[in-house]
């Protein structure tokens, strides 16, 4: 897998993980992500980090 940042290629070893959003969500997620100086990628990744810590904290999921 290679990212690019900048318009430079960088290895990565993080798995992908691809979803489907409508265009409305896709556009008001690029602005959040730009408002937050992050890439949509890196934004996401920030977000399900913190659901998961949310649902471990209240234990809906187990620690691994």
């Amino acid at each position: 897998m290679v990212a690019v940042l900048n318009n430079k290629k960088m290895a990565t070893k993080k798995p992908r993980v691809v979803f489907y959003v409508s265009e409305q969500t896709k556009s008001k997620l690029e602005k959040l992500a730009a408002h937050h100086k992050r890439s949509v990628s890196n934004f996401v990744e920030v977000l399900v980090e913190e659901a998961i810590e949310k649902a471990e904290e209240e234990g809906h999921l187990k620690d691994d």
